[in-house]
């Protein structure tokens, strides 16, 4: 099979759950050079001469260093070739082989980034800012979310292997019940309305203590549990995402004080307007783009696409008029889950709070917008 062939494959297979996150990949080749420190910075040099980001590393006490050179570009099998081919031929043309330690420098495969599975302590432990980086790649679609809880609630740092099948509904029949199930004292709120959406699947999945679990953990918990789901604040982005501003964060609020809710004026429930309060809003400053955050916190299992009321929700955020306004919208869905480390005789285990699920739609796809505008309209009375 020739290079290109077998690239087209492993791309259309990766495509499958990449393809989400628009036309740009960052792809990684990686170049073992040997024991010498000097060859491996000539080469970091060369690529990053060409447009590559680049990466030096060695191996432990003092072992074969490694040029870890990343690109973004359209994942064809094209391009992804082209660059393995010249990487391929560089190294024929270098002729270097440490003989003493039988090194020799060669091209390992290509890869796309590593899914992340940001976690963070809920014990007042030091955490690596690592994971707040691994949630704004996630959040910023440079890469895609690792569900790595185990059945039994433990955190195994590993990805898993299998994807779970998608929540299924057939439209038409989840607006036939819809109608039937009318609510009967209507509130004015997206979060009423993700309830009552919730309500029409609730008795053939799962349950709200499931969905919803830890809503009356103790303050402490719930405290360390925003700070992880708002970890991606000025300082992350002004490191490594200077174009994004966080615009609204309504997950931090004092007990015992009112939401303050923002209003659709043109979408009315008994002739009062929408009022809708996001978890996150962030902005583009560059391109105008918003990106509109839903966060849950469940311990089942997620769902592929997640489940309807989070999308309900969102479509109502997608509403108000400054986001109407945005030249591109990107609604986010999370889910996030407890989970305990392993201890051992000397450590305990930790008690973590990690991101499990991060799923991004569209909310002005005609199927999306039509499906969710409906279900309102049935909602307050109008269908």
């Amino acid at each position: 099979m020739q290079p290109i062939e077998r690239n087209a494959i492993l791309l259309a297979d990766l495509e499958r759950q990449w393809s989400v996150l628009g036309p740009l990949r960052p792809i990684t080749y990686t170049i073992y050079i040997g024991d010498s420190e000097q060859d491996a910075r000539t080469f970091e040099m060369e690529t990053k001469a060409l447009g590559f980001d680049t990466r030096l590393t060695c191996g432990q006490y003092g072992g074969e260093w490694s040029v870890h050179a990343t690109r973004s570009m359209e994942p064809t099998a094209e391009n992804v070739t082209r660059w393995e081919e010249w990487f391929e031929a560089r190294i024929a043309a270098w002729d270097y082989t440490d003989d003493e330690q039988g090194y020799s420098v060669r091209l390992e495969k290509w890869s796309y980034p590593k899914k992340g599975a940001p976690a963070f302590s809920l014990e007042g432990r030091r955490w690596s800012n690592t994971s707040a980086r691994d949630r704004a790649r996630i959040l910023f679609g440079e890469t895609l979310c690792s569900d790595q809880v185990s059945a039994k609630g433990r955190y195994e740092f590993s990805e898993s292997t299998s994807s779970p099948p998608p929540f299924r509904i057939v439209p038409s029949q989840f607006l036939k019940k819809a109608r039937a199930r009318r609510p009967v004292n209507m509130e004015p709120t997206a979060s009423k309305f993700a309830q009552w959406l919730y309500s029409l699947y609730a008795d053939a999945f799962g349950n709200a203590q499931d969905r919803e679990d830890g809503k009356q953990a103790e303050e402490a918990i719930l405290a360390a549990r925003r700070g992880a789901y708002t970890c991606v604040d000025a300082e992350i982005l002004s490191d490594s995402f200077p174009d994004w501003r966080l615009v609204h964060n309504g997950m931090h609020m004092t007990p015992g004080a009112l939401p303050n809710y923002l209003t659709v004026d043109d979408l009315k429930v008994a002739g009062e307007a929408l009022r809708v309060l996001p978890d996150l809003v962030y902005r583009n400053q560059r391109t105008g783009e918003i990106i509109i955050v839903e966060i849950k916190h469940s311990r089942m299992t997620i769902p592929s696409n997640l489940w309807p009321n989070i999308w309900g929700q969102l479509w109502c955020y997608a509403q108000l008029g400054q986001v109407r306004k945005a030249p591109r919208v990107t609604v986010i869905g999370e889910v996030w889950g407890d989970a305990w480390t392993r201890g051992n005789r000397k450590i305990s285990g930790s008690h973590l709070v990690y991101l499990r699920a991060s799923v991004r739609r569209n909310p002005r796809v005609p199927a999306y917008d039509r499906f969710f505008r409906e279900l309102f309209d049935i909602y307050r009375g109008d269908s």
